[in-house]
């Protein structure tokens, strides 16, 4: 793992390095040109572990030109060394975590407390807590290592969802209280809390998201558990003549549309009769999540 972690930051570094010989190959003239030579240093040294793990001493020789690399465009007053030096300041600091070298990244992103602490009980869940704890005072680009490691939890949650989602026997969830439904549930709440934060989502993201986690909510609610005893006791137009020739435990989409937009109120009265006044416990809103879901017109 960590020498896919390292090889990454191999090829992070020969992007940015590419961006960089284009960015300074123009005629205009910057006070961060000085900072090339450095930059030319450190670029065989890159290629030539695009594909083989660095050694010890070459990490340390890396990790030592970044330092200077970012001291010297840094410092530049010109719009094109500036920018540079962004490039460069993440590409390093990519390196500096992957390689074990953290006690300057956590030097400039934590409080004297935090690195007090991480220096005398280092291990990677401390580790991962600081760097997920929003950093004060600093450019906020949303391409820090802050943002992609809070991406990586919410990518961890969303794919816990998905497997949780495949192991669950829906067919038999007939309880609210179900141990695997809540579990399921939560992590629903985990991944929208983190998405919500992330700047690394969009709005549409974060909408179809939302969607996803008020379907599977609805699994634990009295309303289900009124529409599997429905599919038991199977009303009809026999008892409920607003039902007509509707087959209210049909599943199909145009027969689930209906049920709740045309037959809306009848629906609603059919379940209060069968299952009582909780199974019509927001009722209205439950119906717009189940049209939601199907798209119904």
């Amino acid at each position: 793992m960590k020498n896919r972690w390292i090889f990454s930051t191999i090829s992070i570094f020969t992007l940015v390095l590419s961006s960089v010989s284009s960015q300074n190959s123009t005629s205009d003239s910057c006070d961060s040109d000085k900072c090339l030579m450095l930059v030319a240093e450190i670029g065989p040294i890159i290629r030539a572990h695009e594909s083989v793990k660095p050694k010890a001493e070459v990490l340390k020789k890396m990790n030592d030109l970044c330092a200077d690399i970012k001291k010297c465009f840094k410092a530049a007053t010109c719009p094109k060394g500036k920018h540079t030096y962004e490039s460069m300041r993440d590409a390093c600091e990519h390196l500096e975590l992957m390689t074990g070298n953290v006690q300057p990244l956590i030097g400039k992103e934590c409080s004297a407390e935090t690195v007090a602490i991480l220096s005398s009980n280092f291990n990677y869940d401390n580790l991962i807590n600081v760097l997920t704890t929003l950093p004060l005072g600093f450019e906020d680009n949303c391409n820090r290592l802050f943002h992609s490691f809070n991406k990586l939890q919410c990518e961890a949650l969303e794919d816990a969802i998905t497997a949780k989602e495949n192991e669950i026997n829906w067919v038999d969830t007939t309880q609210t209280n179900d141990t695997d439904l809540v579990s399921f549930l939560q992590l629903f709440e985990d991944a929208e809390k983190c998405i919500a934060k992330s700047c690394s989502y969009n709005d549409i993201h974060r909408l179809i998201f939302k969607s996803k986690k008020d379907w599977f909510e609805l699994y634990s609610t009295e309303f289900f558990m009124c529409k599997r005893k429905m599919m038991l006791d199977k009303p009809s137009s026999a008892k409920f003549p607003c039902l007509k020739d509707h087959n209210i435990v049909g599943s199909k989409k145009e027969e689930t549309c209906e049920r709740y937009s045309k037959l809306k109120d009848c629906t609603k009265t059919v379940m209060e009769s069968v299952c009582g006044k909780k199974a019509i416990e927001e009722y209205d809103k439950t119906a717009e999540i189940i049209k939601k879901h199907f798209d119904c017109k």
